[in-house]
């Protein structure tokens, strides 16, 4: 062996995207978790230390933290860093690559290194060969090869160096895919201490990994389209760590948990015993919030009720409701049977969002407002609309010339037009989409949205367009505050109903909007509000007023004041 240092200091680093029960460094865990692993029989003294900071602080913030002092109670002291590791994907590349070439610049002794999806897609120029910072570059799924890495590099003769797949990229060698069986092996670093569940408001648990599938703008399938699972009887024992663990933090450790499966139920039997695995556990009651991934089309009713009896949200890839469109990007589309199968979820009461994406190939802006009415249509409880991303290593970076696609250089390689799709066009579609989150997804407007537009004839695109012209108009932008939105609702919703002639009907859409934002606030906030009702509430509430024009027509107004205020069984309306 070679002769290392009586220890040997390792820091790996992830820069989240952004602030959020999401931001938990998984990936960057599992591979500190295999070193540890590796290494804990074998005599070597190697300490592991994570580092996270976010994308809107930078590359100076990076390098503070992974050399600051907090360190030295596992590391000690910064000058004895012997290899530094970087996460990298789309959103943290560039930050990556500056705070690497200064540390290569500053401490020219510290071993640099890299890995991740952005790796994988695209390697070129990361290498110190081709002019990059990194002495290593890791493709593919990095636990093994840190191991081997590390190893050649600091423990193994010269002659065993570099670890295969780990120097510069020629082109011809693939990356890294672990077994079924390797996966097995790896521990995990929820049970061996690298991630801890308290203080953190949500936990990402990995179930699988591959993708049978082949979408054209995702990367998933493209890296490996065979389906890889973690063992259930790991995936039981994970549970029950994250159900002791988030009972001891009071709750406020591991509240959401977002399984990591991009197609859930593609197997419904496996689906089935997890989410019964799940629902034995008696995480309802530890009021740990569940959310999945799943595809529509392969959705069925014992699935649906398991989900409803969780309480789980889920999110589901539309990504474009026009089948020719879809079949260009390697997704089948049959609108009837997604929609059906949409339907169990809104009869089992599950909280579901759709994705759409804009400037997909063959798309145009009057598809997109399309794909928006179908997705509206079906009552799902959130909209997620993207920009299409061309990611380097999907089908879509390839086939760019083919479907005339220009993007952007550089990340997150976001499409500025296509053949079909303008750039101007494209800017409609983003100001579309952002009136859409405020009104439909910030608005919480699921509830009454097609009710309140029922009266007018209008289309939800047409509509929404309106909405987000008329917020450009008045400089409204960025807005989240509950309160704030509900008034520009109602001021826009009584703009539209007054130039229809539909003014009659304004005192129930009042009642209507104002309810529901009150019993929002009451659920996700836990804010009380005053309501002043025209008409009864149960009224109201009732299946009389999902035809605004005959209720009023019918019903006489009886103003009461009522105040909405969280409950321990959900908000509760009480006499003023």
């Amino acid at each position: 062996m070679k002769n290392a240092k009586s220890r040997l200091n390792i820091v790996l680093a992830a820069v989240h995207l952004e602030e959020g029960p999401e931001a938990v460094p998984l990936g960057t865990a599992c591979v500190a978790s295999a070193l540890k692993a590796a290494v804990a029989s074998s005599g070597p003294d190697i300490s592991v230390v994570l580092v996270e900071t976010f994308a809107v602080e930078g590359a100076a913030a990076l390098i503070k933290k992974i050399f600051a002092k907090t360190l030295s109670d596992t590391i000690d002291a910064p000058d004895t860093i012997n290899a530094i590791g970087f996460s990298l994907y789309s959103w943290n590349r560039d930050i990556c690559l500056e705070a690497a070439a200064q540390i290569r610049r500053d401490r020219p002794d510290i071993f640099l290194f890299c890995g991740g999806p952005e790796v994988t897609a695209l390697p070129d120029g990361l290498h110190t060969s081709q002019g990059g910072p990194f002495d290593a570059v890791i493709r593919g799924e990095g636990e093994l090869a840190m191991v081997e890495l590390i190893g050649c590099h600091f423990f193994y003769e010269p002659a065993a160096s570099p670890a295969p797949g780990t120097g510069p990229v020629t082109g011809t060698e693939p990356p890294a895919v672990l077994s079924e069986a390797e996966l097995a092996s790896l521990p995990s670093p929820w049970l061996d201490g690298t991630l801890t569940v308290r203080n953190r408001p949500g936990i990402l648990w990995e179930l699988a990994r591959g993708c049978p599938y082949a979408c054209a703008y995702c990367y998933e399938s493209k890296g490996n389209k065979r389906v890889r699972y973690i063992s259930e009887d790991r995936l039981q024992k994970e549970l029950k760590f994250f159900v002791k663990e988030s009972a001891a933090d009071k709750g406020t450790g591991g509240a959401y948990v977002f399984v990591l499966d991009p197609t859930f139920n593609t197997d419904n039997r496996r689906a089935i015993r997890i989410l019964d695995m799940i629902i034995n556990s008696n995480t309802v009651s530890q009021g740990i919030h569940w959310h999945f991934e799943v595809r529509g089309e392969l959705l069925t009713r014992e699935q649906a009720r398991r989900f409803a009896r969780l309480g789980a949200s889920l999110q589901i890839g539309l990504q474009t409701a026009d089948p020719k469109v879809s079949a260009l990007i390697n997704r089948s589309l049959e609108r009837g049977k997604f929609a059906s199968k949409i339907n169990l979820l809104n009869e089992e009461g599950v909280s579901f969002g759709l994705d759409l994406i804009y400037g997909l190939p063959g798309d145009t802006l009057a598809g997109y407002r399309k794909s928006l009415d179908f997705a509206l249509s079906l009552y799902p409880n959130n909209l997620d609309l993207f920009r299409l991303s061309v990611l380097p290593g999907t089908i879509l970076f390839e086939k760019m010339a083919e479907y005339g696609l220009k993007t952007e250089g550089k990340a997150p390689y976001m499409v500025i037009s296509t053949p079909e799709f303008s750039a101007v066009d494209l800017a409609k579609a983003e100001k579309l989409s952002e009136g859409t989150d405020i009104f439909y997804n910030r608005g919480r407007a699921v509830a009454w949205f097609n009710q309140v537009l029922y009266p007018l004839g209008m289309r939800s695109s047409v509509f929404l367009n309106e909405f987000a012209v008329w917020l450009n108009e008045r400089g409204v932008s960025g807005v989240s505050n509950s309160v704030e939105i509900e008034k520009l609702q109602l001021a826009f919703l009584e703009k539209i109903y007054r130039r229809t002639k539909k003014e009659k009907l304004i005192p129930v859409l009042r009642d209507i909007v104002r309810y529901h934002g009150a019993w929002g606030r009451a659920l996700a906030e836990g804010l009380s509000s005053e309501i002043h009702f025209n008409y009864e509430p149960e009224a109201v509430l009732s299946e009389d007023a999902m035809d605004i024009e005959s209720f009023a027509a019918m019903v006489k107004p009886r103003p009461t004041r009522k105040r909405m205020t969280p409950g321990p069984d959900g908000p509760q309306l009480l006499a003023e």
